[in-house]
Formats: C-alpha cells, sequence, structure tokens
C-alpha cells in the first residue's frame, strides 16, 4: 500500500500545479481587413509564454454569434482572464454577462461595454488631432475652401465612431471654421475598404462637381475607401484623406492621397492590458473595474503623423519584434511614436 501511494501523491501535485498556471484568453477580431488583428494575438501570445501562462487564442470573425460563442468556449477552457477585439459590439453585453457568471474579468480593445476594462485609444483626442492635421493642409493648398469634407463613418462602433470620426470634424474646424455645414457629408464605410468602396462610389456619383475633397473616417481602411473610389473614376487628383489607426501608412504601398494617420500600433495593445489589469490581476490583487473610454483601465496615447513622417516608423513586423525584445512594459508609443 505504500508503495502505491508515492505516485498517487505526486500526480495530485501535478494536478494542483497545472490548475495553479494562470490561463489568459484572447478573442481575436479576425477581420480579414487588416493584420493587425492577427498581431494582436501574436502579442498577446508571445506576452503570456513571457509570464509563464497558458494561453488560448479564439477568433471572432467580425461576427457576432462568433463572438458570443467564443465567450462561451473561453469559459469552457477555464481561462481566469480573457482580453477581446470585438468589431461587433451588439453582443458585448451578453458576452459580459456570461463571462461575470463565470467570474471571469475580461479587456475590451477600443469599444467599450459597462462590464469590461476599457484598454484603448483616448478616441477623441485623437479624431480631433487627426482632423487638424487635416486642416492645416486644407488651409494651405485650398484656403479652407474644399468643395466637400466627406466622412467614411462605421456607425456599428457607437461612441467611438461619435468621438473619433466626429472629432476629426471638429479638429477640422478647428483649423478652417468657415466650411460651411453644407459642405460637410458622410457615407457608411464601416471600417473596411473593400465594404466602402460601393458606398462612396454613390456619393461621388451624387455630387459629380467635386473636387477638391478632404476624406477623413474612423479608420485608414474607411477614408481610403473612398480614395480608392475615387481613383477608379479618375476624380482623385485634388482627394486628400487622413486617416485613424495609422494600419495603412507605412510599407512600400501607401496610397498617395492619404496624407497622414494617427498611429494607435494596434498591434501592441496587450502590453497595456497586462501592465495595467491583467498583470496584477494573475498576481493575486484587486483591480477595480474601469470601463468607461473617457476614464478607462489603460489609455493608449494617440500619435499623429503625416506620411512622410511614417516612413521613419518600421513596419509592423519590425514593430512586433523591437516590441517584444523591449524591457517588458514598453509600448510602441515610447518605441516609435515621433511627435511626443
Amino acid at each position: 500500500m505504500m508503495a502505491l501511494s508515492v505516485p498517487v501523491l505526486i500526480g495530485l501535485a501535478g494536478v494542483a500545479e497545472a490548475q495553479d498556471k494562470f490561463k489568459l484568453g484572447m478573442m481575436v477580431g479576425g477581420n480579414t481587413c487588416c493584420e493587425w488583428m492577427k498581431a494582436q494575438g501574436d502579442v498577446a501570445r508571445a506576452l503570456a509564454e513571457k509570464m509563464g501562462w497558458d494561453y488560448v487564442e479564439l477568433s471572432n470573425n467580425n461576427d457576432p454569434a462568433t463572438a458570443l460563442k467564443n465567450a462561451q468556449i473561453m469559459v469552457q477552457e477555464g481561462v481566469d482572464a480573457a482580453i477581446q477585439f470585438n468589431g461587433q459590439p451588439s453582443t458585448n453585453p451578453a458576452i459580459s454577462a456570461v463571462m461575470k457568471a463565470a467570474n471571469i474579468p475580461i479587456v475590451t480593445y477600443d469599444i467599450a461595454d459597462p462590464g469590461m476594462y476599457f484598454v484603448g485609444i483616448d478616441n477623441l483626442a485623437a479624431g480631433i488631432a487627426g482632423g487638424e492635421q487635416l486642416g492645416k493642409i486644407m488651409k494651405e493648398k485650398w484656403n479652407c475652401e474644399p468643395d466637400l469634407v466627406i466622412s467614411s463613418e462605421g456607425a456599428g462602433a457607437g461612441i467611438v465612431n461619435e468621438w473619433r470620426t466626429g472629432g476629426m470634424r471638429t479638429g477640422v474646424k478647428n483649423i478652417c471654421p468657415d466650411i460651411p455645414a453644407e459642405k460637410y457629408i458622410s457615407f457608411e464605410g464601416s471600417g473596411d475598404a473593400a465594404v466602402a468602396l460601393p458606398a462612396a462610389r454613390d456619393l461621388l456619383a451624387a455630387n459629380p462637381n467635386a473636387v477638391k475633397m478632404a476624406v477623413v473616417g474612423i479608420n485608414d481602411g474607411g477614408v481610403l475607401g473612398l480614395i480608392n473610389a475615387a481613383e477608379q473614376l479618375g476624380r482623385a487628383d485634388e482627394v486628400i484623406g487622413w486617416g485613424q489607426d495609422g494600419a495603412f501608412i507605412t510599407g512600400d504601398n501607401v496610397n498617395p492621397h492619404l496624407a497622414g494617420s494617427v498611429f494607435y500600433f494596434l498591434e501592441g495593445y496587450a502590453v497595456y492590458a497586462i501592465k495595467d489589469v491583467i498583470g496584477p490581476i494573475a498576481e493575486g490583487k484587486e483591480v477595480a473595474l474601469k470601463a468607461d473610454a473617457g476614464d478607462p483601465a489603460s489609455k493608449v496615447q494617440p500619435c499623429p503623423v503625416s506620411a512622410e513622417q511614417a516612413k521613419a516608423v518600421p513596419d509592423m513586423p519590425e514593430r512586433v519584434a523591437q516590441l517584444l525584445a523591449a524591457p517588458a512594459g514598453t509600448t510602441e508609443y515610447d518605441l516609435f511614436c515621433l511627435n511626443k
């Protein structure tokens, strides 16, 4: 009997050790539009490994039903904390309820929900910063007299769209206050260049005499939808866009009509989430829920850059490599922002 008891005790110790290992879940956005969505998972995985945690990743596939199902799977997987990017936030209340019932804290990126720790950009500040930069170009080139100021909206993002896209209009008005209200028009771009393209073509067809067109939007992709439509129709000569998120402002194929963007360094958000929320939770500390985008658990600083300035910023794979090689807690804003 004594000989049999030894392996039993060893086995129980092994089970206890496995159960004590912290497990982080990550639900990436899954949109096909954006390289940074995959990179968000890659960075979270690498940081979790550095912390000695287990890690499980699922893709929301930009689908509300899938996002909710993934939350249920995370509960089944026994994660101790979770992160999500959900570009279809209609299911966020249901996801919050699932996680709350399982006592699993969840971080959400960029789109707030009352039950989730908010980690993300200062959306209003980012919008205003980008709009002011575009306004300065409009003042220099057109004496603040555009034919149109076009907003590529992402209404599904709710208040984020109001702050970010609306903030860009505010920024333009800060520099060019006398542009008539009727020159501001909008279309639904959904934050995706391919989705925005047909709606942008319709808008241009409805405004055949517009030549000097300034374009703002919820992100780079939405702005590029209008620019691409104007190029297809031979009307892009005096189109100027300024984006949000920095996803398409680096590399070898930056559209020449995209004059700048506001870097969020989206791929590196896990640094903020782990430093300010998940790391302390893993250490057994109480972390007060801060779910308001205006008073977040961790605020990402916006970094507006012109297309010319962006040439000095490494492309995303190199940024990720440098981020993961940097001391713990270092952000990409620390490493790469030219306009601190």
